[in-house]
């Protein structure tokens, strides 16, 4: 069954708005990483998944050609995996064109080094964003409990919503295993689940738009978000914010 590994907001050479918004809503970010293949993050932890921020140096002398051509906002969905050289076989075998597996790293200082081994699926395989697979050779440089608490009570990612794409083109991968999902819409459908809030989503499919997040302080949600100068909605039983800048819509449940 497929894990989830981390989701992944494109912040292109903007990574330090998105690292302060992420902040003012309450969530608790790891110090900026640098990767060996040249791209920055912030990952938001949770219990054995995450929320990546990449993006590139903003001074633009380092370019990764994947970042820049892929779109703004959400747009990579990551499992995890145990064995790359299995996946990408597997992959192959499947009829889905894959990369080989690739290591690459960032320092995580004073602690180390923490490494990981990917496998990514061409661009056009799935539709709607980057697709890849993450095997962490160093778990416990990434998965630290000082990084897991955050203010907002943030502690799970619960699901993925794509828009105008195919759930068939997503069922070749596997099955997905419990406590995440994959929510596919029309845009017109999208509209009506989320509202006035869904026109803060540019108007292109397919694509990754929104993601849904669990925490028990779901309505102290729309707070910080009006403190920090976001649009927000505040429901029955959800809170709807929006990062206009990040092209991407959160929903905060229970």
């Amino acid at each position: 069954m497929l894990k989830l590994d981390h989701l992944v907001i494109n912040t292109r050479f903007d990574t330090d708005a998105a690292q302060l918004l992420f902040e003012q809503l309450g969530f608790t970010l790891t110090p900026r990483g640098y990767h060996t293949l040249g791209s920055i993050n912030h990952a938001i932890v949770f219990g054995e998944h995450y929320l990546e921020l990449i993006g590139l140096p903003a001074d633009g002398k380092t370019v990764r050609e994947e970042i820049v051509s892929s779109p703004l906002g959400t747009d990579g969905l990551v499992f995890r995996i145990d064995d790359p050289e299995a996946t990408f076989n597997a992959l192959r075998d499947a009829g889905l064109e894959a990369t080989p597996p690739q290591t690459f790293s960032r320092p995580v200082p004073p602690l180390g080094e923490a490494r990981f081994t990917t496998v990514r699926l061409t661009p056009g395989q799935m539709p709607g964003g980057r697709v890849y697979f993450c095997q962490h050779l160093t778990p416990e440089l990434v998965f630290r409990d000082e990084w897991r608490t955050h203010s907002n009570g943030a502690y799970a990612l619960e699901r993925l919503h794509l828009i105008g794409a195919s759930a068939d083109a997503y069922a070749r991968l596997g099955r997905l295993a419990p406590g995440f999902e994959l929510a596919f819409w029309t845009r017109e459908n999208f509209n009506a689940h989320f509202g006035p809030l869904a026109e803060q989503v540019v108007e292109r499919v397919p694509r990754y738009a929104a993601i849904t997040i669990r925490t028990a302080q779901w309505r102290e949600m729309h707070e910080r978000a009006a403190a920090a100068g976001l649009p927000a909605v505040a429901e029955q039983n959800r809170t709807l914010v929006a990062l206009p800048r990040f092209d991407t819509l959160l929903e905060f449940i229970r």
